[in-house]
């Protein structure tokens, strides 16, 4: 029985509240203006990318016009490489990047309108399109579709195997006899194998080959999603310009493409966070529900995506200068853009120059776009605004983010709604050069659409992003209005419009709101009242001192006296230079300057025509008491005084409390009027506290706790946020935030470091959503002990002991510590090119040529380390910057791409593999000659040592000389005290095993004793080392070798006279070192005279003149013998055999030149399957071409053994092993009897491989391996008697045996081990088919994409 709920629970839900529209007047104004929804208005949504096919975002109202008109992705991280054209065979098919044959049917070739009938060629990781969590989703999804499966049944199998051997072959696997050992490897290796590829599963990146070609609609792109070349089934989709179309690769990840340069460039365009996608739902947003629409529901997308996925998604400052470049092209071919929102930003060192910013003031002054921006989410300290808005011009829009009411209920799910108010978070006013950061806020959150491959239809997100597409979407409204009555505007007449009409909220923190909420209805009114206006078309720019900067901002130290500032005052008109020069000739407007405050002074009035004008504003804040003081500068038209101000001059004074009596513990306590001192705080109440650090303070400890009685375990949650702003730095580099809990119950305390003689703003918020009054006591206590000397923090090794002067605040307890944890390299580029970049896509209009400078680096990775990569010229640049982009990539030797940095990669550490690695880095400017000026930049390598370098203090200089007896701790009082740092000993550098040419290594310093002050007062500290010393190269020979000169020399006889040396009897070591071998990778070894084998014994000395002379000769014959052609080596052979019938190294020598020239180095089953193909494909006289070919390779293997049998029949097995089994050489030339045995140990190894891996060959070639197994077996069974199968003098042989005996897991393994000495596409091909083999299809298709991958044919495009 159905029970009445009525009147209990509510029917209704608040849903106007998930797009909230009506705390600015939007449902008002649309009600009133119906037709003014955005209509004939296009908004580019700067951001991660814009999901055309996301709920509310397919169509304008009408259910019919596309919505999202373009997409694109100016990042880079699309871009595929087409530059290579293949035309097809008689059957269709080509040779993709991946390796992969790629067919094309007739209907596709029927469709390409090139004329050679040629095709593009790409291949593309799709692994940063989609965000990390997303890419998760569809490893995840694949792995349980396709992988589980199969990978666990595999997994029992093997273990069943081995179970079942393990029964038959009871006792321990040590014991086992060789031949059952090698059965039991195999067994362990395939599960192994197994369990490692699970292991790997989830790090596997999937490319897909890309064909390009023109058709009669527009280029047409296939994706060989299927990965097996049946381009038929590929995914094909056109250009987003002619097809608007969006395919998806998988159930995850949608795309859409562009082609650019006359087909040179594939542009794939994803997504690299959900984040755009949510920004344009609620700036336009179209829903079959009025209630969740954006703001503006008719207006127009356009996607341009500045975040970079190979960077998470951070933007970047060649994507943004794309961006602009895109929106100024679509403007000028009569697609205009009206409304820029960009919720993206980070924070600048400094805001009056940088390249970006003037392209952003470019795109307001020049094209009429108005720019909307997030203002961040760095609050509530002040000065936290990000860039943009922050810019060298306030040409955009910055918002901040509110919250009202009725969000509180829909949005966030609250107990009881709060008063509206900003977020606790928001960033503050003013900004650091002075100027007003925030023009206005707006509802800061919304629950509405997300891409499709969150799998979710709508998601709640909160941030200024949420509050400026709110903005956006209401200029989207005015601006179709406005249009639709004709009425002309201009950036600066929307942004004037919008700050005089905002709702000024008088409870809520003046630097969060900027001049209020926004009041779409109102704004209008503005416009259209002030239509005629003759400033509407015109900005005035305001700039304070020498420095152009937008404000007047104090906050140095106590302000005891008057200041004046210079202002300059001019005004602009929109696209100055192509203005009328009527217009500027007759402008004149006469202003009253009215201040805010009395401390603030300046003329009355001023008349203005078109020129720069100069006032003066005077400071006076010398009866200003501690805190913040804000002021504003407003002109006023006086024909027109309620049209509002036409420009303001704003003004932040900050006056610090000044703690007097530092002869104890500094300690700072708020003013308060409760008897225990406490300070009430309601829900988003903001106490702001700025306070002179103490001279030598280095940390502060807060302490707090909630005074109210009964409270128990009743937790305040409190958002502490202190800051330091520093001189050309960003108001990140000092400061702490931080959420914390305070309760009456105990004593928060919080510690963090500050800088002495800065004011520091202490600002201490009760949460926004954090119900009930709270009373809160806090106090502030200075600490302080650091090294007063100059470049204290900066040790020379080559200077000797190094001095540290410590004072301290107050008397503090010091146990210093001094740990080095990083050792850094500089790169310098071995390559720097200037050139142009794309014709098409980067040229600022009009015929702005954009140009790059490539540096390129080598970096040589001895062993695995983790490394971060930073170029220190560009690095912590972005937005500031005097060129557009710092963009590194690193590839390893395979061109692979390892890692990517940019504006601010010195932290982030990339694990590197051993290896040789390219770095390649690219800057970005229209003007050569600027980027002619960096091309010796730098790049710097910092490594994390495996172990720190902990350095030891002395107080005494004498004690630090002779590392004598170690300070260890000590009280600091009034007077400061003297430690020594002794210079690191080499021994300790060597053990440390740094990298080659390293510079200096990097760590911190500590100095108290207390554990909360050694978290925090933490200095950085820099240890320069020697210059690395040259190593000389000495002609002389040691350890047996020839002079360099022998070589030469030995070559002039030959030259000269023809001469021949004679047999000798004597042995000495040859003369060169071994060299690589060809073919399957076997080292050759220099080779020991029979008559020096036996009972080792010294080699005999004093040899002749004409001895050497012999000796050298035949050395540099035998090293000629595997580098001539082989009848030139065949001739030198003989020679050397008739006069050295027992020098074997000639024997090796050949068999080197056979195999580099006669046979092609492959592993076993890619070598068969060579062979299969060989003998069945083709026409008959194909077959017979083949055919002869494997009887000159069948002629060729024969050799090898031959010439392998010649080395190990005259090689004395039995002596080395009695050699071996000595277990102590005393003889007086011991170390010399075993070089030489080594020598010969190690040629026998090598001949007997060559001679295996030849036999295993021939049986190929044959197809009777299996009959070959016991010669095999024998070859197996001399090689483990010296070395390990999986030595590297004799694992190619092992690869064939295992293959012999289709041990496929034994095989694996010894594969795996050439691929962690070196990755090579070929060892990759042989893992593929040894999983194939093995019957594993699922793991071949992993191993497959591993090899694409892994594998590039070209270096990754910016």
């Amino acid at each position: 029985m159905a029970s009445d709920l009525s009147g209990i629970v509510e029917s209704s839900f608040p849903t106007g509240a998930l797009v909230p529209k009506a705390e600015t007047g939007v449902l008002n104004f649309l009600q009133k203006y119906p037709e003014y929804d955005g209509r004939d208005v296009t908004i580019a949504i700067f951001d991660s990318g814009v999901d055309p096919r996301a709920t509310g975002l397919e169509t304008l109202c009408d259910g019919k016009t596309l919505k999202v008109i373009e997409r694109f992705d100016c990042s880079g991280c699309g871009d595929v490489d087409m530059s290579k054209k293949v035309t097809p065979d008689e059957k269709g098919n080509i040779k993709g990047l991946s390796g992969r044959t790629l067919k094309l049917s007739p209907e596709l070739i029927g469709l390409n309108t090139d004329q050679d009938g040629a095709v593009r060629v790409g291949i593309k990781s799709f692994h940063d399109l989609v965000p990390s969590k997303i890419r998760d989703n569809i490893v995840a999804q694949a792995k349980l579709k396709s992988w589980d499966k199969p990978h666990k049944t595999a997994t029992a199998n093997a273990s069943r195997k081995i179970v079942e051997f393990e029964a038959q072959n009871p006792g321990e696997a040590s014991k086992l006899l060789w031949d059952k050992k090698i059965i039991k490897e195999n067994l362990d290796f395939e599960l192994e194998m197994l369990n490692s590829y699970e292991k790997l599963y989830n790090d596997i990146k999937t490319s897909y080959d890309c064909v390009l070609f023109p058709t009669e609609k527009g280029w047409l792109t296939i994706i060989d999603t299927t990965e097996q070349g049946q381009l038929e089934e590929a995914l094909r989709i056109g250009e987003f310009t002619n097809t608007h179309e969006t395919k998806n690769v998988n159930d995850f990840l949608s795309i859409s493409v562009n082609v650019h340069d006359d087909g040179n460039v594939l542009e794939v365009v994803g997504m690299c966070s959900p984040h755009g996608t949510h920004v344009a739902s609620i700036a336009s947003g179209n829903h079959s529900s009025r209630d969740i629409d954006g703001v503006a529901p008719n207006a127009k997308i356009v996607s341009i995506t500045i975040g970079d996925g190979r960077l998470g998604s951070m933007e970047t400052g060649s994507a943004l200068v794309r961006g602009i470049m895109k929106v100024m092209e679509l403007c000028r071919e009569g697609r205009r853009i009206d409304v820029i929102n960009m919720s993206y930003g980070e924070h600048s060192n400094w805001s009056n120059s940088g390249r970006v910013g003037e392209l952003m003031n470019e795109m307001v002054n020049k094209y009429g776009v108005v720019w909307v921006a997030s203002a961040g989410n760095h609050g509530p300290a002040l000065s936290t605004v990000g860039t943009p808005p922050d810019i060298s011009q306030p040409s955009l829009i910055g918002v901040g983010a509110y919250v009202s009411p009725q969000m509180m209920e829909a949005e966030y799910a609250m107990r009881e709604k709060l008063p509206g108010n900003v977020y606790t978070w928001t960033s503050r006013d003013p900004c650091i050069d002075g100027g007003q950061g925030v023009t206005v806020c707006a509802p800061g959150g919304a629950i509405t659409s997300v891409p499709q491959f969150t799998m979710s239809k709508s998601q709640l997100m909160n941030g200024t992003s949420m509050a400026a597409p709110h903005v956006a979407g209401a200029v989207a409204l005015l601006i179709s209005g406005l249009k639709q009555q004709n009425i002309e505007y201009s950036p600066y007449s929307i942004k004037r419009a919008i700050s005089v009409t905002a709702t000024k909220l008088g409870y809520v923190d003046p630097y969060a709101q900027g001049h209020g909420l926004l009041n779409v209805e109102k704004a209008f009114e503005h416009l259209v009242e002030h239509r005629q206006s003759k400033d509407n078309m015109l900005r005035f720019s305001v700039r304070v001192g020498p420095n152009h900067e937008k404000g007047i901002h104090l906050r140095e130290g106590v302000q005891r006296k008057f200041a004046d500032f210079n202002v300059n005052i001019e005004p602009v008109f929109f696209n100055d230079k192509e203005a009328d020069p009527k217009d500027k000739f007759n402008f004149n407007v006469r202003l009253s300057l009215i201040p805010s405050q009395s401390w603030v002074q300046c003329g009355s009035f001023l008349d203005l025509s078109y020129g720069t004008r100069s006032i003066v504003v005077r400071i006076d804040p010398t009866s200003l008491q501690p805190g913040v003081h804000s002021a504003v500068v407003k002109a006023y038209d006086t024909e027109c005084v309620q049209k509002g101000p036409l420009f303001e001059i704003p003004v932040t004074v900050v006056q610090p409390h000044v703690l007097e009596n530092i002869e104890n513990t500094p300690v700072y306590e708020p003013a308060s009027n409760r008897a225990d001192k406490s300070v009430e705080f309601q829900p988003n109440t903001i106490q702001r506290d700025f306070i002179l650090v103490p001279d030598k303070a280095t940390w502060a400890v807060l302490r707090m706790r909630i005074t109210d009685p009964n409270r128990g375990n009743d937790i305040g949650k409190f958002f502490l946020h202190t800051n330091q702003l520093l001189p050309h730095k960003s108001c990140r580099k000092l400061e702490t935030m931080k959420i914390i809990g305070v309760n009456s119950e105990f004593e928060a305390t919080t510690t963090f470091p500050v800088k002495a003689n800065k004011i520091l703003e202490l600002c201490i918020a009760k949460y926004w959503s954090n119900h009930g009054q709270s009373h809160l006591k806090y106090s502030l206590e200075f600490h302080g002990v650091a090294a007063h000397n100059p470049n204290a923090y900066v040790m020379h090794a080559g200077r000797g002991i190094h001095q540290l002067e410590i004072g301290a605040l107050v008397a503090e307890e010091i146990q210093p510590l001094l740990q080095l944890k990083t050792a850094a390299i500089i790169l310098r580029p071995s390559e720097a090119k200037i050139s142009p970049l794309s014709a098409t896509r980067d040229v600022i209009p009009e015929g702005r040529q954009i140009y790059q400078n490539l540096l390129v680096y080598n970096l040589n990775v001895s062993k695995a380390a983790e490394v971060a990569l930073y170029a220190p010229i560009f690095n912590d640049l972005l937005y500031e910057s005097e060129f557009e982009s710092q963009m590194w990539m690193l590839f390893d030797v395979n061109k692979s791409l390892v890692a990517t940095g940019d504006a601010h990669s010195h932290t982030f550490f990339t694990k590197l593999e051993k290896g040789e690695y390219t770095v390649r880095l690219q800057i970005r400017h229209e003007k050569r000659e600027l980027l002619e000026k960096i091309a010796e930049a730098n790049l710097i390598a910092a490594y994390k040592l495996p172990n720190m370098l902990s350095l030891d203090f002395y107080d005494s200089y004498n004690q630090c000389i002779i590392s004598g007896r170690k300070f260890t701790t000590a009280k600091i009082r009034e007077a400061n005290k003297m430690l020594y740092i002794a210079p690191i000993a080499q021994e300790r550098l060597t053990k440390a095993n740094l990298p080659t040419q390293c510079a200096w290594l990097g760590g911190n310093l500590v100095f108290p004793k207390d554990e909360a002050g050694r978290r925090i007062a933490v200095h950085q500290f820099t240890y320069v080392l020697n210059p690395a010393e040259k190593k000389s190269t000495s002609n002389g020979a040691s350890n047996g070798a020839s002079s360099n000169s022998a070589t030469p020399a030995a070559a002039a006889a030959v030259a000269a006279n023809g001469a021949k040396p004679k047999s000798q009897a004597t042995y000495q070591a040859a003369t060169n070192p071994a060299n690589s071998a060809a073919g399957d990778g076997v080292s050759v070894q220099n080779d020991v005279p029979a008559n020096a084998v036996g009972a080792p014994s010294s080699p005999q000395k004093g040899k002749t003149s004409a001895d050497d002379y012999a000796e050298s000769l035949r050395d540099f014959q035998c090293t000629h013998i595997a580098k001539c052609e082989l009848e030139k080596a065949e001739k030198i052979y003989q020679e050397v055999v008739a006069a050295h019938p027992k020098h074997l190294q000639a024997h090796l020598q050949l068999i080197q030149n056979i195999e580099s020239s006669e046979l092609k180095s492959q592993l076993p089953l890619t070598f068969a399957a060579t062979i299969q193909k060989k003998c069945t494909e083709g026409d008959d006289a194909s077959i017979d071409k083949q055919r002869d070919e494997l009887q000159k390779q069948r002629a060729a293997l024969e050799r090898i053994v031959k010439l392998a049998d010649l080395v190990i029949g005259q090689t004395d097995e039995d002596a080395l092993l009695s050699f071996y089994g000595l277990k102590n050489d005393t003889r007086p030339d011991a170390s010399k009897i075993k070089t030489n045995m080594d020598k010969q140990r190690n040629n026998l190894i090598e001949a007997l491989s060559k001679k295996g891996i030849a036999v295993a060959k021939l049986s190929v070639l044959d197809d009777n391996v299996k009959d070959s197994v016991s010669k095999l077996n024998d070859v197996y069974t001399e090689i483990i008697k010296f070395v390990d199968a999986n030595d590297s003098k004799a694992i190619q042989f092992s690869i064939w045996h295992a293959y012999a005996h289709s041990h496929y897991g034994r095989m694996y393994k010894y594969v795996s081990k050439l691929i962690e000495d070196k990755r090579t596409r070929e060892n990759f091909e042989e893992l593929a088919a040894i999983n194939n083999a093995l019957g594993f299809e699922h793991t071949k298709i992993v191993i497959d994409r591993m090899t694409v991958s892994n594998f590039p044919s070209t270096f990754r495009l910016f």
